[in-house]
């Protein structure tokens, strides 16, 4: 027995290609999953840019924008409506309402946003999306195709975070998604 088992080398190779191969594979993973977390980003980016597209050609969220009539504060009609004219102020809506008050979101509308968005990214949820309707000067008073204010209509998200998958990744880093905001002009005709 002696000093010759020190010297047989059969399996050496198999010992070294087994721990090359395991960090090739945890190199592999790892850049699976850098491509997994652009392939989410640029699909949050591009569903919130669908949004912002259908917010501003479907019928306004926001019943306080929707139902704003200039006619009611004497503006003369065909008249620019000023930024700053009382009850066309800016309204933020999600999952919770506009300005948190249920009542005055059309939920319905709100749900197809959603549902829109989420033909491009899966991974957002209802809670996730934010609609905010900012009044710029567009739109005209008795507009009869639409409500009176056009507003540039801006939809983000929020509360969305990519995690890795990796091992030694999964579990301890997770990024933040940005919001992504996108920005349009509603579209002063469109339908209610």
């Amino acid at each position: 027995m002696g000093a010759g088992w020190r010297r047989d080398e059969r399996g050496i190779s198999s010992v070294e290609f087994a721990m090359v191969a395991a960090l090739f594979f945890l190199f592999v993973l790892g850049i699976i999953d850098f491509a997994r977390l652009l392939w989410h980003w640029n699909a949050a980016a591009k569903a919130t840019q669908t949004g912002a597209r259908f917010a501003a050609v479907k019928p306004i969220i926001a019943l306080d924008i929707r139902e704003f009539r200039g006619l009611s504060l004497g503006l003369r009609a065909g008249a620019s409506i000023p930024v700053g004219t009382p009850g066309t102020a800016t309204v933020i809506c999600d999952s919770a309402g506009c300005g948190g008050d249920p009542a005055r979101m059309d939920a319905a509308a709100f749900a197809a946003l959603v549902q829109r968005m989420r033909r491009v990214d899966g991974c957002i949820a209802a809670a996730n999306v934010v609609v905010v309707y900012r009044h710029i000067g567009q739109g005209f008073v008795g507009n009869p195709l639409g409500p009176d204010v056009a507003p540039a209509v801006t939809v983000s998200l929020r509360d969305m975070t990519f995690e890795f998958v990796t091992p030694g990744l999964s579990g301890l880093v997770s990024i933040p998604m940005l919001g992504f905001p996108a920005t349009l002009t509603g579209e002063a005709n469109a339908a209610t």
